[in-house]
């Protein structure tokens, strides 16, 4: 095994590496880090492949990742990486950058019949029968210096990334996958996709908010966003700020004034002063903000139909994607089939995944015949085990 290169600690030999990267028109990236106590993920340590090249980047030694965040974020660079979003999460709240163009080798892997959510020693055997030894994958990456075991698992973690995506490029250009690969690719990564979390969104996330009122969601809405931003500010996780048990009893109760927070039940000693009066504006804010409406349930009617519907939905598109060798969970979830034929059998199939694109031709018109009746299904003694069957009456 050949000795790992020794870690770059200036930021001078970060803009060599990123030079080089963008030189070659693609790199291949990992990062290590720590997010157990912070806000953001705490880079560790950047594992970088350009060509049969690898280097190793020591933030906690001094060098910036600034400039490889600024080849992930180049149009011009490819970087490939595997299942990286906590990766992207750092990149976003710590540069500001999302990818422009992005490779993701186990999101690709799940479209040429080597399954979802591989680990990248599990695909690296599967696809190139190279086999790592993964004695690091739980390791304190901040405690210096780094041993050599820990520097060569970081160096395995991407020498075999650009091997592996021309090998997945390959396998989906023979299935004639190539552009679904590209679709999903734009839709979890693109510029609509959401990479790091969003203050205003942050409700969302709380425990227990399907519970409230529409006027208490509102304020739940405001309190949720000024967490958010004081957990962003203090870099501290957000849990540790305010917990969600407090936040929706503040939602119910609405404290206005910095008395009447100190006295509600759960609230952190650590918040005092300027933090308070923030919140109690939040609180206040929030009173006065329109109320937030869920969406309304199913109608019963659709609610009954569904409980034979989505099983079978779900054995249908399981079918379809073990015909294709397709990773199951690309297609849909549980919850996105059963939102689907609930559109459909409601009348307001919508602008839903299902409904266009790869995912309407594997599937999708599929499932709108079986709302319809207009699909039966049965058991086969052939892969993948179901026939469907058409039927002309369309007992919908």
């Amino acid at each position: 095994m050949a000795r790992a290169p020794a870690p770059i600690a200036g930021t001078d030999g970060v803009v060599e590496v990123a030079a080089e990267g963008r030189a070659a028109g693609r790199v291949a990236l990992d990062l290590e880090f720590l997010w157990e106590r912070t806000y953001r993920p705490q880079a560790c340590l950047a594992q970088v492949a350009v060509g049969d090249a690898v280097h190793l980047v020591d933030p906690l030694a001094g060098a910036s990742l600034e400039p490889l965040a600024g080849l992930v974020a180049d149009p011009d660079v490819t970087v490939v990486m595997h299942a990286p979003s906590a990766d992207l999460i750092l990149l976003a709240l710590s540069y500001g950058v999302r990818p422009c163009g992005l490779v993701d080798t186990q999101l690709a892997a799940g479209f040429v019949g080597l399954g979802a959510g591989q680990s990248l020693g599990t695909l690296l055997e599967r696809a190139l029968g190279v086999h790592l030894r993964k004695s690091e994958s739980y390791t304190d990456w901040s405690r210096r210096p780094l041993t050599p075991a820990q520097l060569a698992y970081a160096v395995d973690d991407v020498r075999h990334l650009l091997p592996l995506a021309d090998e997945l490029d390959r396998r989906a250009e023979a299935l004639g996958r190539t552009d679904w690969v590209a679709e999903e690719h734009r839709r979890r990564y693109g510029p609509e996709a959401r990479l790091a979390p969003e203050p205003d969104e942050a409700w969302r996330r709380v425990r227990g908010q399907g519970r409230l009122s529409p006027a208490q969601r509102a304020v739940l809405r405001r309190v949720a966003a000024w967490r958010e931003r004081e957990a962003m500010r203090r870099d501290r996780p957000v849990q540790w700020t305010l917990p969600d048990r407090t936040a929706l009893e503040l939602a119910r109760r609405r404290p206005t004034d910095v008395a009447a927070l100190r006295a509600e039940r759960g609230m952190p000693d650590r918040l005092r002063g300027q933090e308070l009066e923030g919140l109690a504006a939040a609180i206040a804010a929030g009173a006065d903000d329109p109320p937030i409406t869920l969406p309304a349930p199913v109608p019963p009617r659709v609610a009954a139909r569904l409980e034979v519907l989505g099983p079978l939905g779900q054995v249908l598109v399981s079918a379809r994607a073990a015909a294709a060798s397709l990773a199951a969970p690309l297609v849909a979830t549980r919850d996105e089939i059963e939102g689907f034929l609930a559109g459909a059998l409601d009348g307001a199939e919508g602008d839903h995944p299902l409904g266009r694109g790869w995912r309407r031709e594997l599937a999708g018109s599929a499932l709108l015949e079986l709302a319809a009746g207009r699909l039966a299904l049965a058991p086969s003694s052939r892969e993948p085990f179901l026939e469907e069957i058409a039927r002309r009456d369309g007992a919908g």
